[in-house]
């Protein structure tokens, strides 16, 4: 099993630490005995057969299980001491107790039916296919139905293993949380090169072998049409997950030719994905999980994601329109991006959205992870190691894309230069030897900020440009970074009184290159 997904592996070893505990315990309750008992024959099941690693689409089921069984092993370790604890409280231990492993063995008892749902789901499917195709002959024609072409999964975007582990346990908790309350959409948001995409593309690589994967949408700056597709592509990919959703796809589009190829997103939401899923006598099994990474590269200008916001925030005015709340309970939407200040203004006050960012990793962490992340891509070149590889992941100061880029540089130096001799140019501190690895998605970002194919005599720009400059100085310049209330304090004393504006009109469009934006008190 450990060999099947590496939460497995930490699972058994806190769980055998646990054992040693539960056994020693003279006093232990039956309850946390019972509970011991319900990983041990969890674990027999799926070892039952030698043949169960061989079987991919078993994979991220196996992971939720062992999710599950070291957050229960974490707590039959520690129960010891939170007995004494509670006892010196004066709690009820046992009703505190009996409260928590109830609620486990029910966890437990339904990931072990999805489990045995996978199999009989499985078979399902074959045969669905089986009667359409062989013995009905009908076909479910969605040819010409608009996809969006290199828009899905791309395994080589993964997370290396062991690397972003807190925040993809956080994310799968939240997939596996089926509380009424639970919000519906997650935002992962944070500045640019801060591997935002790799989480989609490991969770999406998680769900994708168990049929959990309703579709992974990524948008991509450099294809003008994708923002035209999205739900459309969603609906396709559905389709070829779920047979009654293949159906009830064929049926929407089989006398209505226009809204195969329609670019109006809000009718596709409503007609492609809303309806059809109506029509399906049940749900799939599980949680379904429906990626859309990198929504800040969704066409051009802000004006061709205003639907899609509106969409995902439930703020569409028309009452016709289904709100996002309203799909099948076990569907859920992880939305990637940039914290842009149209995004943010968005999902502002929206209860069904749960936010996550990327700011929230520690320094610390993203340090070791980048760390993790450099050694693996470097492990060929006997000259680096101890020395080198500390250096290059304090230098990325949390950018995975930048590690990227200076291993990439590293690997293939340019002309004339050595791969040592890349590696001091990229951590050099001499502007004229350093290697400017992130330039050119800078100056994407910037120039899509500012917008500066205005003209060079408006003097809306010149404005503009004079308050970037003067906001980022005073940024850039700081002996420390400073908090937005610090830098307004500091703005009103400001000799000219022209400057004495709220820093605020430049850096909530900053979110894409600046860690702090969005709360008054954080250091910038």
């Amino acid at each position: 099993v450990p060999q099947v997904h590496p939460y497995a592996k930490m699972a058994l070893g806190v769980l055998s630490c646990a054992s040693k505990i539960i056994l020693a315990q003279a006093d232990r309750d039956e309850a946390i005995l019972d509970l011991y008992k319900k990983l041990g024959q969890v674990y027999s099941f799926m070892t039952q057969d030698d043949t169960l690693d061989q079987i991919s689409s078993m994979s991220t089921i196996l992971g939720q299980i062992s999710q599950q069984t070291l957050e229960c092993a974490h707590f039959i370790r520690n129960y010891s001491e939170k007995k004494n604890f509670w006892k010196r409280l004066g709690k009820n231990v046992l009703s505190e107790t009996d409260d928590t492993i109830q609620r486990y063995n029910n966890v437990l008892d339904a990931l072990m039916q999805n489990f045995r749902d996978q199999v009989a789901r499985d078979v399902a499917i074959y045969i669905h296919h089986t009667v359409i195709y062989t013995f009905t002959g009908e076909i479910l024609d969605l040819s010409g139905m608009a996809y969006a072409e290199a828009a899905g999964l791309d395994t080589r975007k993964r997370c290396l293993p062991g690397t972003r582990t807190d925040i993809l346990s956080n994310i799968m908790r939240w997939i596996n949380d089926s509380g009424d309350d639970a919000p519906r959409v997650l935002w992962l948001s944070g500045p640019a090169g801060t591997g935002k995409s790799a989480i989609a593309h490991t969770i999406a690589s998680s769900f994708i072998g168990v049929g959990g994967l309703g579709s992974c949408y990524c948008f991509d700056q450099n294809m003008d049409d994708h923002h035209k597709k999205v739900f459309s592509t969603i609906a396709r990919d559905l389709a070829d997950c779920h047979p009654q959703m293949r159906q009830a796809l064929a049926d929407a589009v089989r006398n209505a030719n226009a809204l195969k190829t329609t670019a109006d997103i809000v009718q596709q939401w409503q007609e492609l994905l809303i309806e059809p899923l109506g029509k399906l006598s049940e749900s799939p099994v599980g949680p379904v999980v429906i990626i859309i990474d990198a929504l800040d590269e969704s066409g051009k200008a802000v004006e061709t994601r205003s639907d899609l916001l509106r969409i995902l925030a439930g703020k569409l005015r028309d009452p016709t329109i289904t709100h996002v709340t309203k799909l099948p309970k076990n569907f859920q939407i992880i939305v990637t991006s940039r914290p842009l200040h149209d995004i943010e203004a968005a999902f502002a006050g929206t209860q069904h959205i749960r936010r996550m960012s990327m700011d929230d990793i520690s320094s610390a962490i993203a340090e070791r992870d980048i760390h993790a992340y450099i050694s693996n891509q470097l492990e060929e070149f006997s000259d680096f190691g101890d020395t080198q590889f500390p250096v290059l992941a304090k230098k990325a100061d949390g950018l995975f894309e930048w590690a990227h880029l200076a291993c990439k540089s590293i690997k293939a130096p340019p002309p004339g230069l050595s791969s040592s001799e890349s590696f001091d140019a990229v951590v050099s501190r001499i502007p004229a030897e350093r290697e400017n690895l992130l330039y050119d998605m800078y100056d994407f970002i910037l120039t899509e900020i500012m917008r500066i194919d205005q003209s060079p005599r408006s003097t809306s720009l010149h404005k503009q440009l004079t308050r970037f400059r003067s906001v980022m100085g005073q940024i850039l310049g700081a002996a420390e970074p400073l908090s937005l209330e610090s830098l307004n304090v500091m703005r009103n004393r400001f000799p000219d009184n022209s400057e004495h504006y709220e820093v605020q009109v430049m850096v909530k469009h900053m979110g894409s290159l600046l860690s702090g934006t969005a709360g008054s008190s954080t250091p910038i």
